[in-house]
């Protein structure tokens, strides 16, 4: 049946969020299309004035076509197509102590020109056939390509004779570059090129065709069912980046030399690889027995062509591969108890790539999960146990953790990662005939993560590391708290997280 929704919020500081889609499915063919706009000006207060806020538009449209449900030989073709914006008034550039003390929702005047600004368009189309009872083929082929700009404030110089500073050296001891801080605060330099604003721009692909079969053959005693996949797929980042410089005259900034693209980074990443996977399942009697294997094959290739180079004729030009393949087998047991309960048991090796930086290792594990649900009308209990054992730990150079932001993988050694997760949700109204519900969930993981070798790592906010150090940003205990009183027509929820 047609069905339209729409659903609006609104709030202080210019914000709103508009959500809506529109779709119907008939005999043989169906369509939706949907919208998401998200506004808004920003809260905090960039000196001088401005928007710090942000402005989001994302649209998305599905079509399909199909033949009878009852066909001999079942099949459907469906597209999908999709376009996303954004513009975001936002820096790297922070406060320093004293400032966010006393007014920490302050922007200073060299941040007024760092904005975000990307936009995506994606594609993708599926066919469907089911030849026989017992088989079924799904084949896709997709492409999406991605834009981003992040245009901001890099590095301040007070005089030619001090030369240019980071801004994150400059807010960790803004004292002894008291000089650069002024500036950045908005006051007057004293040369034309004090401000360099570098124009972070990059430009990404994705695209491959990917096709998996599943065969179902059930039994008298046993039912089996095989899943084969196979995924082509290549994708690519091109970073093609330049510096503005701009002097602060009286709290504006004002340009005075601008770069020339492809004179900062200039280069291109370009990645292919092959995967395929078979599946079984197994379930006979109170068992489900799932044994898989995955194969991946990553070929990298770097192309650098310098900073001098942005006709990237290639006279300059480096080069650099690497390759990677490996096996992933996993196997997962589920056991029903009684009707209420059962319990599962899950062994797989894990898998993640290293990228290109040199000596950087991929990320190996074997994973380990045990566990018992239990679930009722009116009580629902989960428990699991899990042990991850990281031959290899990958991290990456995020500005978030305090690194460059770089996002270049490196390598975090040998580490054990191991806890027990618990859920309940009691609805004392589970049993009643009452049009409403009153579940209370209440949720704790504990998460032990540590690194098990002593290692200088490459990453400085890591420095010298030790057997039994805890890995850093993993909580070790995590609670969650959750009353809802529900009815067909409305909900009222309380959530709390610690």
């Amino acid at each position: 049946e047609f069905d339209a929704n729409i659903n609006m919020f609104g709030g202080s500081y210019g914000f709103y969020n508009v959500f809506a889609n529109a779709g119907a499915s008939f005999k043989n063919v169906g369509f939706m299309v949907e919208s998401f706009l998200a506004n808004s000006d920003g809260f905090k207060e960039l000196d001088n004035g401005g928007n710090t806020g942000f402005n989001t538009q994302d649209y998305l449209a599905k079509f399909r076509v199909n033949s009878n449900p009852d066909a001999k030989v079942y099949q459907s073709l469906s597209f999908k197509v999709g376009l996303s914006k954004e513009n975001s008034n936002e820096t790297y550039l922070g406060l320093t102590a004293e400032d966010f003390d006393q007014t920490p929702y302050r922007r200073y005047a060299g941040s007024q020109y760092d904005e975000m600004i990307n936009e995506q368009n994606q594609w993708h189309i599926r066919y469907a056939v089911q030849p026989a009872k017992f088989m079924d083929i799904t084949t896709t082929v997709y492409r999406s390509n991605f834009e981003r700009n992040w245009y901001k404030l890099d590095k301040v110089k007070a005089n030619d004779s001090t030369g240019d500073v980071s801004i994150s050296r400059i807010l960790d001891d803004p004292d002894t570059y008291s000089n650069e801080m002024d500036i950045i605060r908005g006051g007057t330099s004293a040369t034309n090129d004090a401000l360099s604003v570098k124009s972070n721009n990059r430009a990404y692909f994705l695209e491959g065709v990917e096709s998996i079969i599943g065969l179902t053959f059930p039994g008298a005693v046993a039912d089996h069912e095989i899943e084969l996949g196979i995924r082509l797929h290549r994708d690519q980042m091109d970073r093609y980046q330049w510096v503005d410089k701009y002097r602060m005259q009286e709290g504006t900034m004002m340009l005075t030399d601008p770069g020339i693209p492809g004179t900062e980074s200039n280069y291109i990443l370009d990645a292919k690889a092959v995967a395929s996977f078979i599946q079984y399942t197994l379930e006979i009697n109170r068992f489900k027995i799932v044994p898989g294997l995955r194969y991946e094959n990553i070929r990298y290739h770097k192309e650098n062509f310098g900073k001098n180079d942005p006709d990237r004729s290639g006279v300059d030009a480096s080069y650099s591969e690497h390759q990677v393949d490996i096996f992933i087998p996993g196997i997962g047991v589920d056991y029903t108890i009684t009707d209420n309960m059962s319990t599962f048991l899950g062994i797989h090796k894990g898998f993640a790539p290293p990228g290109l930086k040199e000596g950087t290792d991929p990320e190996i594990s074997v994973n380990y999960e045990a566990g018992l649900r239990y679930s009722s009308p009116v009580l629902s209990l989960q428990s699991v146990f899990y042990y991850n054992d990281y031959q290899n730990l990958l991290g990456s150079d995020l500005a978030a953790s305090g690194g460059t932001g770089s996002t270049d993988q490196f390598n975090g050694g040998e580490s054990i990662i191991y806890g027990i997760e618990y859920e309940m949700v009691y609805n004392p109204l589970g049993k009643s005939r009452t049009p409403y519900a009153f579940p209370i969930t209440f949720n704790y993981t504990y998460t032990n993560a540590t690194f098990q070798n002593d290692f200088e790592s490459e990453f400085d906010p890591w420095g010298s590391v030790q057997s039994g150090d805890e890995i850093p940003y993993i909580p070790k205990h995590q609670f969650a708290f959750n009353i809802s009183f529900e009815h067909r027509k409305f909900n009222i929820n309380y959530s709390s997280k610690f």
